[in-house]
Formats: structure tokens, C-alpha cells, sequence
């Protein structure tokens, strides 16, 4: 295997803002008094360090400390902290000749925290008042070990029901770490029950990713990135046998997988003991986790899982033909209602084109002229299910199925004249009884002029 390239790059971003700071500022930003404690933040110190890990440290702590602040209990703008770091990789590999394969793993993660750092008359104190961190999370991933299940009759899922099943271990693993939890006999440990909000994340993520039950597989912050692939294989036309009837032939396959974490927020029902452990509950008697998480999406695509592209000597000129099966899936896990949203995608693309050296149009002041044929066929089948976790549940919502023929040809009638034909049509027939059938034609005659050179 040669390896022709590799690249990575890691980037980290902070920022930080702190109203009601009352010193004028002097020579690269201290203080008139040169005071050495602010040395450390005017070069760059952060409440993170390279690694993303926190510090401990607080620039609004020293700066109360040296009574930098003003005392105003009325100050209306948050202290903030912004924290970012992308991690990008990418290898290109050629294990055989003429055969490509392009690797890349992504990872962003971005956090935001605000809280009220003000003066307080009556603890004759600065505290730091309704604190909140919001979080957002994107990942390479790789997910084909649940890409091909099929659905039962009902819309059933065998990767939802290994979710609904997973629960159980899940609460396990998460109850074994709290001393205040025990098994129950429902089989779920006591404040990790079904609908706990890390125990359902935990769920989906090891179901819909089809991997092991971990401490790190259940946290999506935890979790590495996988690589993503594409590969292209365009050496058929060097063997012999193919020589005279293939110009060019190239295999195509591609997947991108990604896992993304949206509207992280911090709980502030989230109550913890010494040793970090949730204690407050909500009503079904679950732990209250510390971030509340809105959305998580599993996204997959195969782009495709099997195609090519392939020019073909017939009679001296170049017959073009292309062919490509797609395949796609986002499953959406909603926290707030405990419901999963798969929307799955498959198309067939066939494509065909000629080229016509000479046409003459019986028409004597219109001299011969090269025809270009186009045609082009797709056929896609779309499906919304709607999984509700708690009530065990399958409800198609949305889905069609849709043909798209187009055909063209391009004549010039003249150097600056095109005539071209064209045929368009699409059918859309729809899964659910709530929408109907449509289609649409769309066909005619275009003239081109091209005034390029034209004197």
C-alpha cells in the first residue's frame, strides 16, 4: 500500500468577556499600575487549555480579588466564556494502481458559557448568578453495521427494537457508577428507569451505530472520530480485452456517516452530591442529568454505495453511460418526547449519452452539424417513521416514490445558433393515503444565441 498523502489540523479558539471592569487600560493592556496579575490573560490564558481541558482558572475571580470591578448590583450584561476545537484528518492511499482511497475524520466541538457576575449588597460579595452553558457537538462516524436492516411489514425496525433493549444494559452501566442506585426488578436501575434521559441517548447511540455498550459509546463527548471513505477504481480500460470498445472507466463508492449533538444546555433543576452523582429527580422518578440535550441525529450516506461512469468506442465516437445506487438514512433522536424520526432514502441513476459526428437537416443553407443525445432516468423511494420509544411504536408520517425522466439532444444550426430539444417529466407517487399522485411534463424547443465573437 503506498500512502500519497496525509494531512491533519487541529484548531482551538477561546474568548472571554468581562463587563464591569473598571481600570483604564495602559501599555498592551495593564492596568497604569503595571499590576502582574492580569499578565497571565493579557498573554492568552484561558479558562481552557490546548487540549480543550479546563484549568480552573477565572479571570473574573482575580479581577474581584484586586477590586477591578465595579459594584453594581443592576449590571445587566453576562460574564462569557467561548470555547471551540475542530479536529480535521485526511489521508490519501493508493494500495493499488489506479486504485484511490480517500480517508477523512472530522470532529467540532463548541461550548458557550454566560452567568452574571455581579456585586451583591446584601452578602457584601460578587457571586456569580444563573450560570449556563450551552454545547454543540459534530463527529465522523460510521454506522453501516445498521445500514441495511430491513423494515418489517409495520414499518418494525430491528435496530429500534435493539435500542428499546439496550436500555436496560445501559441503565446498568450508568447505575453500577452511582452508589445512591440499585437494580430494580424491572431490570433498570433505580433513577436510570427507560425514559432517563442518558440512558435513552445511550440507547440510541449504541443501536443506530451498532456498537458495544460502553462508558465511552453511550457519551457522545467521549466518542473518537471514525473515518469517512471514497474509492475510485478507473484501471478496467488498461486491460487488454477492453482496450478497443473502453475509453474510460472509472468504480465509484463513497460513505459519509456524522453524529451531531444540538441544543446541549445546562439543567438548572441538576442537583449533584460530593462526589458528582445526580440526586434531584423529575416526576417518573428519574435523575435530572446536568446538560439537557434537545436533539441527536444520526446522519448517513452511501453516495454512492456502487457506481460508474464509462465512455465506450462505438462506430468512432464516444457512447457515455452512467449508473449509480444511492442510499441514505437520518435518524433523529428528540429528547423532549422521547421519539426517533428515520427518514430513508434509496435511488437508482442511469444515464446515457452520444454524440452524432455529422447530421444534415433537410434544409440546403443549413450545412451538417454534430447532435448531442442526453438521457437520463432515476427512480428514488423516500420514507418517514415516526418511533416512539415509550410507547413502543411505529407510525409512517411521509414518503414517495418519484420517477424523473429527462431526455435532450443539441443541434447547431449555425456558429452562433444551438437548437435543442428537451423532454422532462416527473412522477410522484406518494406512500400515505393523505397525498395524492402528481406528475409533471415539461418539454420544448430552446434557441441558444451565442454572441461570443460576433463582430
Amino acid at each position: 500500500m503506498t500512502v500519497r498523502n496525509i494531512s491533519g489540523t487541529y484548531t482551538q479558539t477561546d474568548g472571554t468577556l468581562l463587563p464591569g471592569y473598571n481600570q483604564s487600560t495602559s501599555v498592551l493592556g495593564f492596568n497604569p499600575s503595571f499590576n502582574t496579575q492580569m499578565g497571565g490573560f493579557i498573554f492568552g490564558k484561558q479558562r481552557y487549555d490546548i487540549w480543550g481541558n479546563e484549568t480552573g482558572y477565572n479571570v473574573a475571580e482575580d479581577a474581584r480579588d484586586n477590586g477591578w470591578l465595579v459594584q453594581n448590583e443592576n449590571l445587566n450584561r453576562q460574564y462569557t466564556n467561548t470555547h471551540s476545537k475542530n479536529i480535521n484528518l485526511r489521508a490519501s492511499l493508493e494500495p493499488l494502481k489506479d486504485l484511490s482511497i480517500e480517508l477523512s475524520a472530522t470532529k467540532s466541538f463548541g461550548t458557550n458559557t454566560g452567568e452574571f457576575y455581579r456585586w451583591n449588597p446584601l452578602s457584601s460579595a460578587y457571586e456569580s448568578q444563573s450560570r449556563v452553558e450551552t454545547s454543540t457537538l459534530t463527529y465522523s462516524n460510521v454506522s453501516i453495521g445498521s445500514a441495511f436492516v430491513k423494515l418489517g411489514n409495520e414499518y418494525q425496525s430491528a435496530t429500534f427494537d435493539k435500542m428499546l433493549t439496550n436500555r436496560k444494559d445501559v441503565s446498568r452501566s450508568l447505575g453500577e457508577q452511582h452508589s445512591n442506585s440499585a437494580l430494580q426488578t424491572s431490570g433498570y436501575h433505580s433513577g436510570y428507569g427507560g425514559a432517563q434521559q442518558e440512558v435513552v441517548m445511550g440507547a440510541f447511540l449504541t443501536s443506530y451505530t451498532n456498537r458495544g455498550i460502553s462508558d465511552k459509546n453511550i457519551n457522545p463527548i467521549k466518542n473518537l472520530p471514525l473515518p469517512n471513505w471514497s474509492i475510485n477504481y478507473n484501471g478496467l480500460k488498461n486491460f487488454e480485452f477492453m482496450k478497443k470498445i473502453l475509453r474510460n472507466f472509472v468504480l465509484r463508492h463513497a460513505y459519509t456517516s456524522t453524529v451531531s449533538v444540538s441544543g446541549m444546555q445546562t439543567n438548572l433543576n441538576a442537583e449533584f452530591d460530593s462526589n458528582g452523582d445526580p440526586i434531584a429527580r423529575d416526576l417518573n422518578n428519574n435523575f435530572i442529568s446536568g446538560m439537557q440535550v434537545q436533539n441527536i441525529v444520526v446522519s448517513e450516506r452511501f453516495g454512492p454505495l456502487i457506481g460508474f461512469d464509462a465512455t465506450w468506442n462505438i462506430k468512432g465516437q464516444g457512447l457515455i453511460t452512467k449508473f449509480e445506487y444511492k442510499k441514505d438514512r437520518n435518524a433523529t433522536l428528540s429528547l423532549n418526547n422521547n421519539q426517533v424520526t428515520e427518514i430513508l432514502g434509496e435511488e437508482f441513476v442511469i444515464g446515457v449519452g452520444y454524440k452524432f459526428n455529422k447530421v444534415k437537416l433537410p434544409i440546403k443553407k443549413i450545412e451538417a452539424s454534430p447532435v448531442n443525445l442526453r438521457f437520463d432516468f432515476s427512480f428514488r423511494d423516500n420514507l418517514t417513521v415516526i418511533r416512539k420509544v415509550v410507547e413502543n411504536s411505529n407510525q409512517a408520517t411521509a414518503g414517495q416514490k418519484v420517477i424523473s425522466i429527462k431526455a435532450s439532444a443539441d443541434y447547431n444550426v449555425t456558429k452562433f445558433v444551438t437548437l435543442m430539444l428537451y423532454y422532462d417529466q416527473t412522477l410522484n407517487t406518494p406512500k400515505i393515503a393523505t397525498s395524492y399522485p402528481t406528475g409533471n411534463i415539461n418539454a420544448g424547443l430552446k434557441l441558444r444565441f451565442n454572441l461570443a465573437g460576433v463582430n
